[in-house]
């Protein structure tokens, strides 16, 4: 049997104790200020969407092969 003393109390030197379980101050202001803008969706994409959709109401059929590749 192994005697556990030796590796606690290399752990309780190496870190220590905590006391202040509570932040210093709030921070959701600080995570709010970081928070990027709301992103945009680029010409491209929606131009790929609204050519998919114009597909699917043109050819009902492709609604298969659309699937298939998704």
């Amino acid at each position: 049997m192994t005697d556990d003393q030796p590796l606690r109390h290399l752990l309780q030197s190496a870190l220590p104790p905590m006391n202040d379980l509570e932040p210093a101050r709030d921070l959701w202001p600080s995570i709010l200020h970081r928070r990027p803008a709301p992103s945009r969706w680029p010409w491209l994409d929606l131009g790929v969407a609204a050519a998919v959709a114009l597909v699917l109401l043109l050819s009902p059929d492709w609604l298969w092969l659309l699937a298939y590749h998704l």
